[in-house]
């Protein structure tokens, strides 16, 4: 029986994920050297995310979950850019239990195949409580979106709704039966829809985008900060799934796209979600100074400190 250690798990499960996907991608060389070369003409976009057992998933959570969540997490920032999913790296850090690293693969292959990305690389270290840092790659063809482009006077929009991944972490949290994982709300957390059909369609006309990852009052403000301009923000436009809280606002991992337009492309914008299939609702509105106006039910709402968004540094 060969020894179960780090060279044996890598060769076994994760060498040759996404082999077939490298030729498309325009790689030279890819898993098993030192490091992958590849080329391109087009600009090129980076990312890399953390994520820590009881921070980012619990403890309960299957590795092939794991997987899927983690990867896919971190390639909703390269959908925000208005990009195209190149290639991924993983560096997973968890017990050498077999079944737990064989699980963690089919994770890996489930969005390799998904999103026809080869994993170029990565690293495994032997620990007690499992993390994983996930660096990904895209390439953007034509106009990128940035955080920054934001303009007085511009339509702000929403892609889906609010609320599916905090309600699918609290089911997750109450119930480790399996049979959970196939509902709606569960899936929403586990296995995330990315937005890059509409992200590459709006990439022409939009201003400013962002992901949802740290809560929509959050990551709106940072897109508004960026131009320094206010807001009026109308809650009740905003589709959520539990009408009876505030806590869709600030929740982290919808991952969803918040992103800002002329007024003269609200035509296009509805277009490009009926093409998608995917709800685009417009939520406000951006507005010269710094005030920010949330309005729910005719009243104003204010968001303070913590109850913004998710911020490591506070937790």
């Amino acid at each position: 029986m060969p020894q179960i250690d780090e060279f044996y798990l890598i060769e076994k499960y994760f060498k040759n994920i996404g082999f077939e996907y490298l030729s498309k991608k325009n790689f030279i060389l890819g898993s098993g050297d030192d490091s992958a070369i590849f080329k391109s003409k087009k600009n090129i976009c980076f990312s890399v995310d953390q994520n820590f057992e009881e921070i980012h998933f619990p403890k309960s959570l299957p590795p092939s979950h794991i997987a899927t969540r983690s990867v896919l997490r971190s390639f909703s920032d390269i959908s925000a850019m208005g990009a195209k999913p190149l290639w991924f790296g993983v560096a997973l850090a968890c017990s050498f239990e077999e079944n737990f690293i064989r699980e963690f693969s089919r994770g890996l292959k489930k969005v390799s195949n998904l999103l026809q990305v080869p994993l170029i690389g990565g690293d495994l270290v032997k620990t007690k409580k499992s993390s994983v840092i996930v660096s990904v790659c895209g390439e953007i063809k034509k106009e990128y979106l940035p955080r920054y482009g934001i303009k007085e006077n511009q339509n702000i929009y929403l892609t889906g709704e609010l609320g599916l991944a905090r309600s699918g972490l609290d089911e997750i949290k109450k119930n480790k039966k399996r049979n959970i994982y196939r509902k709606k709300n569960v899936k929403r957390f586990i296995f995330p829809e990315l937005r890059f059909q509409i992200s590459n369609s709006i990439s022409h006309f939009a201003s400013s985008c962002i992901d949802i990852s740290d809560g929509f009052i959050a990551d709106l403000e940072k897109i508004l900060v960026s131009g320094n301009l206010g807001a009026k923000v109308f809650l009740d436009k905003v589709p959520r799934t539990d009408l009876s809280t505030l806590k869709d606002f600030t929740f982290g991992d919808d991952l969803e796209l918040i992103f800002t337009a002329d007024k003269k492309y609200h035509t296009e914008v509805n277009k490009i979600s009926i093409d998608s299939g995917v709800k685009i609702s417009k939520v406000g509105e951006t507005l010269k100074g710094g005030t920010i106006d949330y309005i729910l039910k005719n009243k104003d709402v204010k968001f303070f400190g913590k109850k913004n968004g998710w911020n490591h540094g506070t937790r």
